[in-house]
């Protein structure tokens, strides 16, 4: 066997080793490498790998397993913390790499998803703009009557609510108190958020 073919075979065995040590984390790259083990199994000789390789894709099932496995983690992350739409946005990425069919048309693909998808970057703006909504209603509550410090904060209030609105149609007070990815920003209690949500609604819808 020639030192060619044992690199081959020990370049494998080596990233299926440091895989394996967390597998929940790496599962799609973990079946890739055991499918180029059996591949160099079968194939007996450098040249007969290489022509398999060459048939089967030059290696971008590699690609798609390292961007798979990067995804899916992110995804449950993002599920478990109630990020809906940045889950979204990468299941959307998967399933992009599970139609790519080669390096250029997994590259090209991706590409064109960043480009065009607003998925996350909605998501990020609308949590930025309720962190100055709910900064503005605090000072709304202790703010003097008809002084200069309302009347900024309440055109702090209408210009981030409508940032949010605009990043996120859906949003009220209600979606608020209870999208994750909204409340567990929020540092209040569920009482006190009462308090903001009475002013909110008579500035806002008042």
């Amino acid at each position: 066997m020639s030192e060619d073919f044992e690199m081959q075979r020990r370049y494998f065995t080596s990233r299926l080793k440091q895989f394996s040590s967390r597998p929940d984390l790496h599962r799609a790259q973990i079946a890739d490498c055991n499918r180029y083990l059996e591949m160099l199994d079968e194939a007996g000789s450098p040249e007969a790998f290489s022509e398999a390789i060459r048939r089967t894709g030059n290696m971008v099932s590699a690609a798609r397993a390292e961007a798979h496995d990067r995804y899916r983690n992110r995804e449950a992350v993002y599920r478990a913390l109630g990020h809906e739409r940045k889950a979204m946005e990468d299941r959307q990425r998967l399933e992009i790499i599970e139609s790519a069919q080669t390096h250029a048309d997994l590259a090209s693909k991706l590409e064109s998803f960043e480009e065009t998808s607003r998925l996350a970057f909605d998501e990020n703006k609308a949590m930025n703009a309720l962190s100055s909504v709910i900064e503005a209603l605090f000072h709304l509550c202790t703010d003097p009557p008809g002084s200069g410090a309302e009347e900024r904060s309440l055109a702090k209030l209408r210009a981030y609510w409508e940032q949010l609105r605009e990043a996120d149609p859906d949003a009220c007070w209600e979606r608020i108190m209870t999208y994750p990815a909204y409340r567990d920003r929020l540092i209040f209690t569920d009482a006190q958020l009462g308090v903001l949500g009475e002013k909110h609604g008579e500035l806002v819808h008042g």
